[in-house]
């Protein structure tokens, strides 16, 4: 009997995962869906439910209130999300340190960018820890260097494989330079040039 148990339990079909990302602007939403509609990364999260979208509030403080609320919707519905990751940007946002806090406590991921998003976009071309002030002067430099014809919807086609692994390492390396200031007690909303967009984007590549 036992050995009849074990041979039904071996052909259960896994479940799939699920994973909720909230996203402060469209730029951040049509990348990780770009990314995951990409033929090589479709099969791959064949077995993701990957629910990708800008809620109606999209400040730090609204984005995390619409994720513990879904994240609470699911467990009543006992289709819990194996993770939760609200994306948003320093760029003239009140509550991001109350965002922090509140986001560690409940077990929610967020993914942060200064001055914003664009930042990550332009490590896909260059090293640099430059301090813009504001979107508009990182997008004016994208430009400028003719890195890519950037509006917030169609650049992602524009972008390379290695330039994606290149955006990758450089945010490591742009993290490096922001050690020591960490180390001094600065919160990342504190800093200048920063991203972690490459931990969401590992963390689909790694996802099973």
């Amino acid at each position: 009997m036992k050995k009849n148990i074990k041979n039904r339990k071996s052909t259960l079909i896994p479940l799939p995962k699920h994973v909720l990302i909230l996203c402060e602007g469209k730029s951040e939403e049509i990348y990780v869906k770009s990314y995951s509609s990409q033929e090589q990364n479709r099969r791959r999260l064949a077995n993701v439910d990957i629910q990708v979208y800008q809620p109606k509030n999209y400040s730090p403080l609204g984005l995390l209130k619409e994720a513990k609320k879904r994240k609470e919707e699911a467990k009543r519905d006992k289709m819990p999300y194996d993770s939760i990751w609200i994306i948003f940007d320093k760029d003239g946002h009140a509550n991001i340190p109350q965002t922090f806090e509140e986001a560690k406590d409940v077990k929610i991921y967020i993914i942060f960018s200064a001055i914003c998003f664009e930042m990550w976009i332009l490590l896909h071309f260059e090293k640099t820890s430059k301090f813009f002030h504001n979107c508009d002067e990182i997008v004016s430099y994208i430009t400028k260097k003719k890195y890519l014809d950037y509006t917030k919807t169609n650049y992602f086609n524009q972008l390379t494989d290695e330039q994606k692994d290149i955006a990758c390492e450089n945010s490591k390396w742009l993290r490096k330079q922001n050690e020591t200031a960490i180390n001094k007690g600065n919160h990342i909303y504190e800093l200048k040039a920063y991203t972690d967009f490459d931990n969401l984007m590992e963390y689909l590549q790694n996802i099973q």
